[in-house]
């Protein structure tokens, strides 16, 4: 834990005109990193880390920029960026494709999909949907496999369910009643529902299944020309994810200075606080890869149709070489 004493100095030195000195910049190496997303208070950990120094303090220059998930994959793989924010069923996916990417370190240690509802649509348990509509963004990706997942954990025939592609509508498309529930992230769509006064009921997945979450992704280039941007990058960043999790009203403050136009700041507090709750270690430590959490994200995957053959040993795909201490 960073101590307040220690904040203070590190505050005041980057106080000021806020620009580190000439030969600072000029010893700082660049790093790329592409969100996978809009700017958001889910990106907390990345904005203290920038913000309190961490990344300066590693030797580091980064760079943020938003992008479609799949297409950020496949820049690193090429090298057009050096990390990519990203859900650690995606990366499987992407390697599994051919593309040379790697999960370095865990966000989001239980699986953040969730299937919700108004609840006057009279759904109870996952059985309840039966005969239902369910809006998907894509027939693909987080929200799809999870959607299966649950289904197949309650025994659930996928024909028995209307499965319909919506985009990303999920919160109009419920709130209409377009369809009978949705799937989403359960630190977004349904905290906004719950926020404009509507009675939401939620499943989440990781109950169900715990799918690999979000995290880090670079590629196997990186790691083997530049091992030490990388532990640095992850280290840096890991750091800032401790702070967001013990200072959670700190690290929303200087999240939100760094999101153009927020809006609705009191629903955005209600975003991250949702979050975090997704990011606490379970079973390993914080930042860590959990083997149990890829071997069953490598079964769904293949059960499900979004790789091609079946992949057996997931420990091609991660790493938990760069959140572990150095020796």
């Amino acid at each position: 834990m960073v101590g307040s004493t220690a904040i203070m100095l590190l505050l005041t030195a980057c106080a000021g005109t806020g620009q580190p000195d000439a030969a600072a910049v000029h010893k700082l190496r660049t790093v790329r990193v592409s969100m996978g997303y809009i700017p958001n208070v889910q990106f907390a950990p990345f904005y203290v880390a920038r913000k309190l120094g961490y990344y300066r303090s590693a030797g580091l220059k980064v760079s943020f920029n938003y992008q479609n998930e799949p297409d950020a994959l496949t820049l690193l793989s090429r090298g057009s960026v050096d990390f990519v924010n990203s859900g650690g069923d995606e990366v499987l996916t992407a390697g599994a494709h051919g593309l040379h990417v790697r999960y370095v370190l865990t966000q989001y240690s239980r699986f953040p999909s969730a299937l919700f509802f108004l609840k006057s649509r009279h759904i109870r348990t996952v059985s309840d949907l039966h005969g239902k509509t369910v809006g998907i963004p894509a027939p693909y990706g987080a929200s799809y496999v999870g959607l299966l997942a649950l289904l197949a954990a309650h025994h659930v025939p996928q024909s028995a369910v209307r499965i319909e592609t919506i985009g990303y509508t999920q919160v109009q498309a419920v709130a209409t009643g377009h369809v009978d529930a949705a799937m989403g992230y359960a630190p977004n769509e349904p905290v906004q529902l719950r926020s404009e006064g509507k009675a939401v009921g939620e499943f989440d997945v990781y109950h169900s299944a715990n799918v690999a979450g979000a995290g880090l992704a670079t590629n196997d280039r990186l790691i083997a020309r530049r091992p030490g941007l990388v532990r640095a990058f992850v280290q840096a960043t890991l750091r800032g994810l401790r702070f967001t999790l013990r200072h959670p009203r700190r690290a929303f403050t200087i999240s939100a200075a760094q999101i153009p136009g927020l809006q609705n700041p009191k629903l955005q507090r209600q975003v991250l606080d949702r979050a975090i709750d997704f990011w606490k270690p379970v079973r390993v430590p914080l930042g860590h890869v959990d083997p149990v959490v890829w071997r069953l994200t490598a079964r769904l995957l293949f059960r499900f149709h979004q790789v091609q053959r079946a992949v057996k040993h997931p420990t091609r795909y991660y790493t938990n070489r760069f959140v572990l201490p150095k020796r």
